[in-house]
């Protein structure tokens, strides 16, 4: 180590001797170097070294790299500012920096790297275009390093990159953002600046140039939401923690709306330095969810107000819905339906009644079944419709169960047969009945002929009471037949059935016997009633005989009348009544009993559990046609080993005048010697009547038809006291036509009227012409008598 003397001074200096040889001749040579010297040499290798390393960073970066002198012109290029601009990086050098970028800066005071001549700061900028060579525009942002020797700015090095997708993007989420309608706003907590994006401004109503602040949000809301957003607000300041709720809030225009406010701070360390979040108009969610709720409410009203079973079952066979019928048909309650499979939902029956469906459901199609089992101890039928659930895509989401119980149908269904059934029967036995009547009316009245002219023969005289009584019982099983089929011509009376069967009961116990307790329980107060009262009283004997056969040991009859109400869900059963006040008798018995399927037929005619000879088959078919024709019905109850129950139930009246009537009547016949014209088509049944009222004293005149009588009633020097006709006749003219003109002919006529059966005097209007002079087929001569005497002597009167 020395020192090197020089002009300036003395400095520290390093000395090398080299001795050397060249051209073969020894030379000594003296390197002396200083250490300043040597210090530039070694800091000039490392920014060499550093350069390189530099230069080769730069030209691998993806960022372009421009290196510009003080006056803006392009010195170097890296190759991805060249490549984004579109040059050859030897083009680059010498363009003035402002024809690649316009940072839309056009004042040279405003200009970016002119600005960098003056500091010695970075700056930073957006926004600015990146212009290619054939013209089109890239967005970028950029940076800008001033370049210094000895504190004096030399250049400038610009870098920037390109942010075309960033800035796609950010259009793309605006749009989104506006679309959606979510607006988002950040507040600095330490610079207190608040920022908000256009989706908001639009939310708010307000326009972009509008000023806003951190209370700009709040003011939107009223008070009660104010402090939850405070609430939320000081959550968020505390510990960065996220609010997300919905709030009713107010636009610039006075409108309300609905947002949902998200609000969540930035945490650095143990401090908040920043909040954010969203605000979103939710407003047709809102109404879209409230409608939903309304309509989903209706659904679920509706459908628990349907009286039929109905669930919803999904792709994996889970019940996710389930209405009140289906609990009352499951007995289950809809806790322990909803989010079960159905397996465990449904009985096994019907569980493997649907399984083999479900490929054909989930192929879109409606599957019905039917299934019976037993449900609460009875039989019953119903069926299965799986109906498919589709989505807007036309995919199966799942199947409605709906259980239509088919029990009840299925037995009104039955109760519509048997009711056409006995009405089938009604009308072949009425039309039977008819024509046995004509016939049983000149059997008895040739017979009551007969027994004048064989009352001092005693043989004969046997004889023809014989073939009396065997005539009227068989009118008595023709009137039995019109009951039942309800054609039966009725005198009906305002009633007190307590009282009615006051006057039975005697009667009764006789007919029953000594080994049959009768037991009369009448109701004090009962309802007045309208029946034939010689029809009600034969109703009940029958039904006492029917009792007396059951009890071929003795037992206990119980007569029992009471008031009683008739609902809907009876006469669903028994469609000829309509919901009312009945009067109910009932007659019980101790007896055998009938088993069910007996039970069904026993109100049809002919038909009798009793042996041969012991039973028409009549009796319970004439109190079935009473009841009805009355306006009523008749029912039974019985079960083998424990007697049976008839119940007659007739509608209550609310006259108060009672019409006792007395049953036993003592017939006289009385006679005449007026002229009455007979007109019967029958010309056996006319003759007997003419030759009866004959030998009453009476003169007679006879016609076949209606036309005839009119010829005989024409004739001006014929006296005519009273015409006696049938209700149906041949030719055109009925009964009461007929009795019409005669008494336009001669006004002073009496007229009485014979019938077979109530319905050809309902269908003739003979009833409402004149009910009271009506006389039913086949009649002894001696009623036939009294009631033409009845006429006669009215009409005397009446004239």
């Amino acid at each position: 180590m020395s020192e090197l003397l020089t002009t300036t001074g003395a400095y520290p200096a390093t000395t090398f001797l080299i001795g050397l040889i060249l051209a073969g001749v020894p030379a000594l040579y003296l390197f002396v170097t200083s250490r300043r010297a040597h210090r530039r040499l070694r800091e000039h290798a490392e920014r060499l070294s550093m350069h390189r390393r530099n230069q080769s960073i730069v030209e691998g970066s993806g960022e372009g790299l421009l290196e510009l002198d003080s006056a803006g012109m392009v010195l170097y290029a890296n190759p991805a500012a060249a490549k984004m601009l579109g040059y050859s990086p030897e083009e680059l050098p010498g363009l003035d920096y402002r024809i690649l970028i316009d940072t839309h800066e056009d004042e040279d005071t405003r200009d970016p790297v002119r600005k960098t001549r003056h500091t010695t700061d970075m700056m930073r900028g957006v926004g600015a275009l990146l212009r290619r060579k054939n013209g089109q525009y890239r967005p970028v942002e950029y940076r800008i390093l001033p370049v210094t020797e000895r504190g004096v700015s030399v250049g400038t090095i610009l870098v920037f990159r390109d942010v075309t997708e960033r800035v796609r993007l950010d259009h793309l989420l605006k749009d989104l953002q506006m679309t959606a309608r979510i607006g988002g706003w950040e507040y600095d907590v330490q610079s207190g600046n608040t920022h908000w994006t256009e989706a908001l401004y639009a939310i708010c109503g307000l326009s972009l140039d509008h000023p806003v602040k951190f209370d700009s949000l709040r003011e939107r809301f009223d008070r009660a939401e104010q402090d939850r957003l405070d609430a939320a607000v000081k959550k968020a300041m505390d510990s960065g923690a996220e609010t997300d709720m919905h709030l009713p809030f107010m636009r610039a225009s006075g409108r309300q709306y609905w947002a949902r406010v998200i609000i969540k701070g930035e945490r650095r360390g143990r401090q908040t330095v920043r909040l954010h979040g969203t605000v979103q108009d939710v407003t047709d969610l809102v109404v879209a969810e409230r409608q939903l709720r309304e309509t989903r409410d209706f659904f679920e009203l509706t459908l628990n107000a349907v009286p039929i079973p109905i669930d919803y079952v999904d792709r994996d066979f889970i019940v996710t819905y389930a209405n009140r019928a289906l609990e009352e048909w499951l007995g289950r309650p809809r806790s322990e339906l909803i989010g079960r499979s159905a397996c465990d939902v449904l009985d096994a029956e019907s569980v493997a009644k649907i399984r083999p469906h479900l490929p054909t459901v989930f192929r879109g199609e409606t599957v019905y079944m039917r299934q019976s089992g037993m449900r609460n101890e009875v039989i019953c039928e119903w069926e299965n419709h799986l109906v498919p659930q589709l989505d807007t895509h036309g995919v199966v989401m799942g199947f409605f169960h709906i259980v239509y119980d088919l029990t009840e149908q299925k037995r009104l269904e039955a109760h519509l047969l048997q009711s056409q059934k006995m009405e089938a029967i009604g009308q072949l036995t009425g039309g039977i009945a008819h024509d046995f009547n004509n016939l049983l009316g000149i059997v008895i009245g040739n017979l009551q002929l007969l027994e004048r002219s064989v009352a001092q023969t005693p043989a004969l005289a046997r004889k023809v009471h014989t073939a009396m009584r065997a005539a009227v019982r068989g009118a008595d099983l023709t009137r039995r037949l019109l009951a039942f089929a309800r054609r039966e011509i009725l005198d009906p009376a305002v009633l007190d059935l307590n009282r009615q069967l006051s006057g039975l009961s005697e009667l009764m116990q006789r007919t029953l016997g000594d080994s049959i307790e009768v037991r009369m329980d009448q109701a004090p107060g009962l309802w007045h009633t309208q029946a034939d009262a010689g029809q009600f009283e034969n109703a009940i004997l029958n039904l006492a005989i029917n009792a007396r056969d059951a009890m071929p040991q003795g037992g206990r009859l119980t007569v029992r009348t009471e008031n009683t109400t008739l609902d809907a869900l009876f006469c669903a059963d028994h469609p000829r009544v309509e919901p009312g006040e009945f009067v109910s008798i009932s007659v019980s018995d101790t007896g055998i009993g009938i088993d069910r399927e007996v039970l069904q037929r026993v109100f049809e005619p002919f038909f009798t559990t009793k042996e041969s000879g012991k039973g028409s088959g009549l009796g319970l078919a004439m109190v079935h046609g009473f009841a009805e024709q009355a306006g009523g019905v008749a029912t039974i109850e019985s079960l083998p080993g424990a007697g049976t129950t008839v119940r007659i139930l007739l509608p209550r009246c609310h006259e108060e005048h009672l019409d006792y009537v007395d049953t036993i009547v003592t017939k006289i016949a009385p006679g005449g010697t007026e002229t009455i014209l007979v007109v019967e088509d029958d010309a056996d049944l006319r003759e007997t009547a003419a030759t009866a009222l004959g030998q009453l004293g009476y003169r007679t005149l006879t016609a076949a038809n209606a036309a005839a009588a009119l010829r005989i009633l024409s004739r001006e020097d014929e006296i005519i006291d009273l015409l006696f006709t049938d209700v149906m006749m041949p030719g055109g003219m009925l009964g009461p036509a007929l009795a019409k003109r005669a008494r336009e002919l001669r006004p002073k006529i009496g007229v009485l009227f014979t019938t077979g059966y109530a319905e050809n005097a309902v269908l003739a209007g003979t009833v409402e012409l004149i009910s009271a002079d009506i006389i039913i087929k086949p009649y002894r001569n001696e009623d036939l008598a009294m009631r033409i005497r009845h006429v006669l002597d009215r009409e005397m009167h009446v004239a």
